[in-house]
Order: C-alpha cells, then structure tokens, then sequence
C-alpha cells in the first residue's frame, strides 16, 4: 500500500483540498482534464444515453458544493487545467437554490485558475442561466443535439426537444458564448437523402447554418459494456460507419466546412495500426490524462466504464483513495504497449478491424488533445497507401 500525500490547505473550510493517494498521483502525473458529472439528476430519458443507469433508479445524487471545489483544487495542483460539467443534467445541479450552486462552482472553477471551463447540456432550461455573469465564465457551452429537425432528434431526445434546445444555442450565440455542438452518430444520420447527401454532413451543415462553432461526434457502437442497454435499434454497425467516416474526413480535410468538426475514427485496420502505434494507441487510461469524478465517490478514466463497479479510485472524507482491488480499471490495461482500445476489443470482435478509443478523433480542434499533449504530432503516415482505411 501506498502512502497517503497531504495536500489539504490550512486556512477556510472553503479553501481545502484532498490528501491525494501516492499511487493515484503518480499514475495522474500527466492529468489535463476533469470530467466532473455534478448531478445524477436529469429532465430527459434519452434512448442512447450511457449514463442512464445512474439516472433512471432515482438515486439524484450530487457532489456537494464544497466537495466538487476542493477535488478541482487538488486535481488543479495535479496539473489538469480543463474541467468539464456534466450530469445528468448539470443545469439542475443545486436546483433547490434556483441554480446558485452552479453559478458558484462555475465561478469558483475560473477563481482556482482553470483555463478551459466547458459545459456539457441539453438545453432545455439553459436560458435561466444565459444572462447570469458567472455563466458567462465559461470557455464552452456545449449542446447536446441528435438531428437537424424534430424528426431526426426527438425519437432519441424526447418530443419537443428540438426547438427548446435550438431556441436555447440562438440565444446563446447571441448573447456571445462560444457554443458548440455534440450529435451522436445514430443510424438513420448514416443514411443519405434524395439527394444522396449524408444526413450527417445535413448535421454538419445546420450547425454551421445556426452559427456553432464546433461539432463534436460520439459514436454508438456496442462493445459489450453496460451502455450497449440503452443504445437499442439506433446504433450502427463498424462497417456502416467506415465509408462515411472516410467520406467525411476526407471532406474536413478538404476544408469543406467552415465550422470544427470533431469525428471519431473509431476503427482501423491492425495492419495500419501498426504501422503507428503511438499515434493509433491514445488511451486515456495508460495517459492518466483525464479523471471522470462522479457523485457516487467513483473516480475513473474510460467513458466505457460508466455504470460500471470499475473505476480506479474513490474520494471520501477528504481524502483520494487508489483502488487497490481487481475493479482498477488499469489493471486489465498493458499499461506499457500502445495497443487498440482494450474495453472496446474486451467482449467484441470486429473481423479485420481493431477498435480505437472513444476519444480518438483525428485533426480535432480540442484543448487537451491540441495544446497539451500536441498528438497531431505523431500522426507520421509511412506511406501513401496507409492513409486508406
């Protein structure tokens, strides 16, 4: 067992940090971002949502204003500088105080000396908040938005959605945040219309049309983890994806479109892969770039993992405590060879494709990926032939 590191500060309760376990911050020694999910409490049921174990038994958990501050401070002195507010529904987070503690934590975030702070939404009781000053600390306000129309979005977001969250995103370009879009890649957005347009690029072109700028994409596949439960009849399959992916990327390439657009790759072949294992092998879990923090006392890295008994660490009376038991989720991670994504390849096979993380999006415009671990620069292609997918 490791030794327990003090990093608690003397002074007011509202100033204190967590005594951060030896081993939690060696593995952490490269963190640059937080995903903080404040609240198990959510206003929608979406049909492909990965957190939906946590939300559907009612459980409404949430961490405590003074909690969430002090874990941002400690991961702060660990070297993350972005954090991201998720739920849930991060918008209910302190709804009994008529949104106070969001405005707080928002506020305290940008006090600590974060220099990224995003917040994740569904937009659907977000102009509460658009005219608060605290809220317009944020460097991100990302919209959770599935189609380009009702018809495309609400079968997975709910009836209505779509013009409460596209009313919301105009409001909130005009009153100037920087907003951004994320879409997940359902099934029916890989189909084309009459006239043999993707509806994905559709996607790609309203974003740009209602002035976001970014789009970011979340793949559906199912890879034998809880999340595959609530994914149903809209995900697609790894051969559907592939040529849209290359039609797509070679489009951004192209410059295209005027707006970001983040795409996950998702699979490649294993002779390509090994042809750059470094650049093909971002784990965020052999990284120790990130920390997911949930309400439950969970700490882990692999979105994949969400609802899940794995994590790698738990934070309780003020102290972060490395798990030590087989549900470290490092534990079934070659934490010194770049391979393909583990937890996608666990339970799953995928013929002569190899999954890639969740998170592996190539040429992405995002603050980690870009400005802190500078990965474009290992994308070294050997020859022209590689470059095919």
């Amino acid at each position: 067992m490791s030794k327990i590191k003090d990093l608690t500060l003397s002074g007011t309760p509202m100033s204190y940090e967590y005594a951060v376990d030896d081993d939690f911050a060696k593995h952490f020694r490269s963190l640059h971002q937080v995903f903080m999910y404040i609240t198990d409490r959510c206003n929608l049921g979406c049909e492909q949502c990965i957190y939906k174990p946590s939300i559907s038994h009612f459980i409404n958990e949430e961490i405590v204003l003074d909690d969430a501050l002090a874990l941002l401070r400690t991961f702060h002195r660990l070297g993350a500088r972005k954090v991201t507010f998720l739920g849930g529904e991060p918008t209910l987070y302190g709804h009994c105080q008529h949104g106070k503690p969001l405005l707080d934590l928002i506020d305290g975030t940008a006090r600590i000396g974060y220099e990224y702070i995003r917040l994740d939404t569904n937009g659907q009781k977000t102009s509460f908040f658009l005219r608060k000053p605290q809220f317009s600390k944020l460097n991100e306000l990302a919209f959770s938005l599935d189609g380009f129309s009702p018809g495309t979005n609400d079968p997975l977001r709910g009836r209505g959605t779509f013009d409460r969250v596209v009313d919301n995103i105009r409001l909130a370009i005009e009153l100037g945040y920087r907003v951004t879009i994320t879409c997940c890649a359902q099934k029916v957005l890989l189909t084309r219309d009459e006239d043999r347009v993707l509806l994905i690029e559709r996607m790609i072109r309203f974003a740009e049309e209602i002035g976001a700028h970014q789009i970011n994409f979340h793949d559906l596949f199912k890879v034998g983890t809880p999340m595959d439960t609530w994914t149903g009849s809209f995900a697609p399959e790894a051969s559907e994806w592939l040529p849209v992916y290359d039609e797509l990327s070679n489009k951004i390439a192209q410059k295209e479109f005027s707006i970001s657009v983040r795409l996950p790759q998702c699979f490649i072949r294993k002779s390509e892969f090994d042809l750059n294992p470094e650049y093909y092998g971002y784990c965020p879990v052999k990284l120790g770039e990130r920390v997911m923090v949930h309400p439950n006392g969970v700490i882990r890295i692999c979105s994949n993992l969400i609802c899940t008994g794995f994590g790698v660490a738990r934070y309780h009376h003020g102290r972060i405590i490395w798990d030590y038991s087989n549900n470290n989720e490092t534990a079934g991670h070659d934490l010194e060879r770049n391979t393909p994504c583990t937890n996608r390849s666990r339970h799953r096979k995928y013929g002569d494709l190899v999954p890639l993380c969740f998170s592996f999006k190539p040429g992405q415009e995002e603050f980690v990926w870009y400005e802190k671990l500078h990965w474009e620069t290992k994308r070294d292609y050997l020859t022209v032939d590689a470059c095919i997918v």
